[in-house]
Parts: C-alpha cells; sequence; structure tokens
C-alpha cells in the first residue's frame, strides 16, 4: 500500500525534467515519434465512421487505460462501435470485461450522429472552434478528452493533460487534491503551450515525449 501511495504523490523537479526530456527529443526515440505522427495525420484522409472509431477509443480510455481502449477496439472491431444497439453493445463491453461498460456503450451510441462532423472538424481553420464544439456538444467529452481525439487524429495544438503530465507541471499537483476544472486545465494548458513553444513544438508532439518519460511508453 505504501508503494502505491508514494507513486500517487511522486513529484517532479521541472529544471531535471526539462533537461531530460531536451535530451530525449534529440535521440533516436524522435524517430518513433514521427511514426506516431504520420500515423495520426493520416485520419485527414479517412471517413467520418473511422475517425468516430478513434472518438470511441477516447471515450474507452477515460478513467481507465490506453492499452483497454485498444483492446477493445481489437477485439470489437469497427462495426459494434458504428452499428450495435445500446443495449448490445454494452453487452459486448461487458463479455470483453471492459469496467464501465454501460456508460460508454450509452455515450458511444448517443453520439454516433457527430460521425458526418468529424471531417469538418478535423479540417475546421481554428482547432480550438473545433473542441469546444466536442466539449460543448458531445456527451461524455471533456477538454482532456477532446483534445486526446483531436491529437489522434492530427490536431497537434493540443496536449492531452492526465495526472503525469500535470505533475510535472505542478509538482504540488499530486498533494493538492484539487479537482482538475475546467479553469484550472486552461491554466495548465497554458503552462504547457509555453514550454512547448521553447522547444519549437506543436503541444501535441511535444506530449509524446512527455508522455514517454512519465511512463516509459509510447502509445497514442
Amino acid at each position: 500500500m505504501k508503494q502505491k501511495m508514494d507513486s500517487v504523490k511522486k513529484t517532479y523537479d521541472q529544471k531535471e525534467w526539462m533537461e531530460s526530456l531536451e535530451q530525449l527529443i534529440n535521440s533516436p526515440f524522435r524517430r518513433e515519434v514521427d511514426q506516431k505522427i504520420q500515423e495520426f495525420q493520416s485520419y485527414v484522409r479517412k471517413e467520418g465512421e473511422e475517425i468516430f472509431f478513434e472518438l470511441c477509443y477516447c471515450f474507452l480510455t477515460a478513467n481507465t487505460s490506453a492499452e483497454l481502449g485498444i483492446r477493445m477496439q481489437k477485439e470489437l472491431g469497427l462495426k459494434p462501435f458504428i452499428e450495435d444497439s445500446r443495449e448490445i453493445l454494452t453487452a459486448k463491453l461487458k463479455g470483453a470485461h471492459y469496467r464501465f461498460y454501460n456508460t460508454r456503450g450509452r455515450f458511444i451510441t448517443e453520439n454516433r450522429w457527430v460521425i458526418h462532423e468529424l471531417p469538418v472538424l478535423l479540417n475546421h481553420p481554428d482547432p480550438w472552434v473545433s473542441r469546444e464544439f466536442l466539449v460543448e456538444n458531445v456527451r461524455g467529452i471533456g477538454y482532456k478528452e477532446a483534445s486526446h481525439f483531436l491529437r489522434n487524429t492530427g490536431v497537434f495544438d493540443f496536449a492531452i493533460l492526465d495526472k503525469h503530465i500535470i505533475r510535472m507541471l505542478d509538482r504540488n499537483f499530486a498533494l493538492s487534491g484539487k479537482p482538475l476544472s475546467r479553469k484550472l486545465y486552461l491554466k495548465y494548458e497554458r503552462k504547457f503551450k509555453k514550454i512547448s513553444e521553447s522547444f519549437g513544438m506543436k503541444p501535441g508532439i511535444l506530449d509524446l515525449y512527455m508522455w514517454k518519460m512519465a511512463t516509459g511508453k509510447l502509445i497514442k
């Protein structure tokens, strides 16, 4: 239990992680990031249903993990997320041992109306308008999830500010106990943007390096 609590309260010294970040950016790991960027950018040429499948991934990872979201997509495939009724999709998620099968099944089926809007959102000249549209209109999507979706579909203006990244931005965050309100999320986002500018990168790209530092992984 003590080890688990220590992990939850992990803090970072900004000078140290900034130096480590610079080393990582200039390492061979950059090739992996470049490949991931190309993968994300390919979504601009995809149809609405394929783009929605990535939005479903962001629904599935909320309060769980990237690995679980990927596993659900691989096990179920695209069609259930596009065609199944809420009851059938929920049953499939439950059968695949997904924890929040009721809530996520409802969010996915209720938000299919957005499928035809997604190609337009990805190509909108102002990505901030696209994100606000998602946050305001898609049930179950907040700023973190909307940013995650847009980054994963080639819009690199946003980072995904989860607890790992915010602990880097604010070493006291792990001990603060503050809920991440809209105001607080946007405050950390501004701080992240300044750091990304100092490295000459868009936030969504720098986020890949910081996620690697925080977790040792590069997923999406």
